[in-house]
């Protein structure tokens, strides 16, 4: 079985067909209202036709849907080449990576959470290989890996791409990775990043002591319609949880550490001051 079959959507079409099931509307409804057919309604749900802006904002209209959330899905029928988003089902450790970025691509925010490395998105490329070579294998994997890992840091710069934040702990700035040299540099590049309008960084001080983030890292994946998203990664993989139940105790604490965090200047001054105070073996 190819895996993307293996995977279910959670795209612009399934966040229209929750607003949908929602209001009680059957597809039959919807065509009759907009003059439409059922058949239309149920391919534009299930991704097989990509819906124009003004057709997301007449659905959204019939629907109900917020200025907000109209003007979210729109922007990503403005924004999006069509492409859908997936998720495990069955196996869910299968495509963990392409899961990830594929959750990152339609999300319009996106928290994540560290306690003991920099975010991929943010990491150098001399970072991500010495965390790549803790583990033993073939020089040609590592730099397969680094260059995935690099191959997803478009969306920090992508036009109307989603919101990034991320909530670092100081321990994360202070651990020496691969020397003086490449933990400088990566300082560099998370002070550089956050200077973009849809990065935000934010550091937990370790003055801050005991705090709700020190069970473990996690990152956060919010959508206009559908549910949100949890994604935990350990060691032998990962999981994604999606039970509103388990996924707003991860928020409350994104939320908590989020308001405790030093603010986006002196957590950018932080970083910087560290870099500066790097000196070369």
């Amino acid at each position: 079985m190819p895996a993307r079959s293996r995977l279910f959507r959670v795209n612009l079409g399934a966040e229209l067909r929750t607003l949908r099931e929602r209001t009680k509307m059957s597809t039959r409804t919807v065509a009759a209202r907009l003059g439409t057919s059922p058949a239309w309604v149920s391919r534009t749900e299930t991704g097989a036709r990509y819906p124009t802006p003004e057709e997301v904002g007449a659905l959204c209209h019939l629907y109900g849907a917020t200025s907000e959330m109209c003007d979210l899905l729109t922007a990503k029928a403005e924004s999006n080449d069509g492409s859908v988003i997936n998720l495990p089902s069955h196996d869910q450790f299968a495509d963990q990576l392409a899961n990830v970025m594929l959750l990152e691509t339609e999300a319009w925010r996106v928290t994540e959470y560290e306690l003991a490395l920099v975010p991929g998105l943010l990491q150098t490329a001399d970072y991500a290989r010495q965390i790549f070579a803790t583990v033993q294998r073939p020089q040609a994997e590592i730099e397969r890996m680094v260059s995935t890992r690099l191959g997803r840091q478009p969306l920090l710069s992508r036009p109307k791409g989603p919101e990034l934040r991320f909530l670092l702990d100081e321990f994360v700035l202070r651990r020496l990775i691969g020397g003086p040299a490449v933990m400088r540099e990566q300082l560099r590049k998370i002070a550089s990043e956050a200077d973009r309008p849809s990065v935000h960084v934010r550091v937990i001080p370790a003055a801050a002591g005991a705090h709700a983030g020190l069970d473990g890292t996690f990152a956060v994946y919010e959508f206009a319609a559908v549910e949100t998203y949890v994604y935990l990664e350990y060691r032998k993989g990962g999981i994604f949880l999606a039970d509103p139940e388990d996924t707003r105790r991860y928020v409350d604490v994104r939320d908590a550490l989020w308001e405790s965090a030093l603010d986006e200047q002196a957590s950018v001054e932080l970083v910087g001051s560290l870099a500066e105070g790097l000196a070369d073996d």
